[in-house]
């Protein structure tokens, strides 16, 4: 017997934050670390909020497609993202 989730399209989340909000705190956290530096912490506060504000007025997974076009993630079954025709 399998247990089935009640909703099937929603994202991974930890409390309030979804999976790209806790990926921006933490590289803000590692910059932060690298850098050593108090003046940073501003940076750390606040960047990770305004994302969370930007994010909110955009569609949802508007991130990965950025990241996408930008030529950081791979998206399985598309073309690449300099293609500027795609015949199937």
């Amino acid at each position: 017997m399998a247990r089935v989730p009640r909703y099937l399209h929603l994202p991974l989340q930890v409390l309030w934050f979804d999976t790209e909000d806790i990926a921006v705190i933490l590289v803000c956290y590692v910059m932060w670390m690298v850098v050593s530096s108090w003046l940073i912490v501003p940076f750390v506060v606040l960047a990770p909020f305004l994302f969370m504000k930007i994010k909110a007025t955009r569609p949802r997974g508007f991130l990965r497609h950025k990241l996408y076009r930008a030529g950081f993630s791979q998206l399985r079954g598309y073309p690449p993202p300099h293609a500027r025709r795609f015949r199937e």
